[in-house]
């Protein structure tokens, strides 16, 4: 039997509660510390994932030889520190999302990742959602054809959120409202679903319309609101909208997320289940089958590909250069809202790249060299 993974939690609040969860239900994973700068938070976790060695900082667990793997799961400023940090102590590493702040931060990581030579995984949790992997493993199959249009959106009605010390309204420490916290999870689930097209251009809109979801003395300078197109090659195109406040049916509270194909659609967000639609009659009439999800789904399933990429078996489904493409995205949205126009984002294809050891690693810069201050003052 494999010796089991060693694993340390860095920030206990409910996104490192969960990945103790799925590291539990995933097997082959030994939590073995947590670090939290607030002992009441570490308790909580340690209720639940047993009697962990418990550190007031970061930088504490890093250092720590029996700790062969770290679930990061901190406020997003904090996501490039500690991970380099972490590649750098020869941690594998599965960071929460978004990635970064912005493409130049995940360029970083990138780097770091590929001289380390560790695993660099992000938890987009959406792509391994079950009816999001149904939605996928039909797709795959070709029961649709040829994706060509995918509507997401993730609409609260209120449900701004504060985060200790109200970081997420803070752009310095979020890097952007609604759009960072929801719609890098839904644009990131449509790129997956229509097979990681590379983005051509992004038309966006943002705006703060719910200014009172915040006390007036807490900065609130990102958006709660926003909209977006992506056009990406051969002609798909992605509508993404998503929202922390606005009013709207109660019923249409949630995620939406329809896939357009040329023999087919897929509405993966029903009562009912994902939903696959085919043989469509000359009305729009069409037969409707629901698809049948799996059993190993959400962190559980996210826990056990870490556990598969770190073995050597699979590549990171949205590792280093996935991270790039998404920040990429993001910052074009950013862009194209404030300038108004659209945006052009210039790469190259994206799907199915691995970056190498070596590659890359010129671009860390100094930031492992300041990852240590940082991360000893950090608010986790």
């Amino acid at each position: 039997m494999a010796q089991a993974i060693r694993v340390g939690i860095i920030g206990a609040g409910w996104p490192g509660t969960k990945h103790a969860e799925g590291y539990k239900a995933a097997g082959g994973f030994d939590v073995v510390a947590v670090a939290d700068l607030i002992a009441a938070r570490r308790r909580k976790l340690m209720d639940g994932a047993g009697n962990l060695r418990e550190y007031g900082n970061a930088q504490e667990l890093l250092n720590d030889i029996q700790v062969d793997a770290v679930s990061i799961c901190l406020p997003n400023d904090l996501h490039l520190p500690i991970t380099i940090a972490a590649l750098k102590a020869g941690k594998h590493v599965i960071c929460e999302t978004p990635p970064a702040l912005s493409a130049s931060e995940a360029k970083k990581l990138a780097g770091a990742a590929a001289k380390s030579g560790k695993v660099l995984l992000y938890a987009s949790q959406r792509r391994f959602g079950a009816f999001e992997q149904a939605a996928k493993q039909a797709i795959d199959k070709g029961y649709i054809g040829n994706v060509q249009h995918v509507r997401a959106s993730w609409m609260r009605s209120r449900s701004t959120p504060a985060g200790s010390g109200w970081w997420y309204l803070d752009r310095a420490r979020s890097g952007g409202g609604a759009m960072m916290d929801l719609g890098s999870q839904m644009l990131d689930l449509a790129w997956h679903l229509m097979g990681q097209p590379r983005p051509i251009s992004v038309f966006a809109m943002t705006d703060r319309r719910f200014r009172d979801a915040a006390p007036a003395d807490v900065k609130f300078d990102v958006e709660d609101f926003a909209t977006v197109l992506v056009k990406f090659e051969g002609n798909k195109l992605l509508e993404l909208s998503v929202s922390w406040a606005m009013n709207q049916p109660p019923r249409r509270q949630g995620t939406g997320c329809r896939i357009h194909a040329d023999k087919g659609a897929i509405e993966v967000y029903t009562p009912q289940g994902p939903l696959l639609y085919r043989k469509f009659g000359p009305k729009g009439e069409a037969t409707e089958t629901a698809l049948k999800t799996p059993k190993t789904v959400l962190y559980q399933a996210m826990m056990r590909h870490f556990k598969e990429c770190i073995h050597g078996t699979r590549q990171p489904m949205i590792g280093a250069s996935e991270g790039m493409m998404l920040m990429q995205m993001i910052d074009a949205i950013y862009k194209s809202a404030e300038s108004g126009k659209s945006v052009e984002i210039r790469t190259g294809p994206v799907s199915g790249v691995v970056i190498g050891r070596g590659q890359l690693a010129d671009h860390v810069g100094d930031e492992g060299a300041n990852a240590r201050s940082v991360i000893e003052k950090a608010a986790i």
